[in-house]
């Protein structure tokens, strides 16, 4: 059985080293002034490590999705015709 396109990307040494930079963690909602506690919100949060801008996702599913589009779109383009 073949794998999907998106299992053989994950699985890869680049997207491994380029997926250290996010952190994929379950949304809270900040303690409010003197809260000290944290309120579990539904979904998951997809962090930039360098930058710290988040992206919130439904779904832990949506969030990997999501980090193997920035991987796609980030990633040297192949060249089509080697040794020509």
């Amino acid at each position: 059985m073949a794998q999907e396109p998106s299992q053989s990307v994950a699985n890869s040494l680049g997207f491994v080293t380029f997926a250290q930079r996010f952190c994929i963690n379950p949304a809270y909602i900040n303690p409010v002034y003197g809260g000290g506690y944290y309120k579990k919100r539904k979904g998951w949060v997809l962090i930039d490590l360098a930058t710290r801008a988040e992206t919130y996702f439904k779904t832990l599913r949506d969030a990997k999705h999501d980090l193997i589009r920035l991987y796609r779109e980030a990633a040297p383009k192949k060249i089509a015709t080697q040794g020509c």
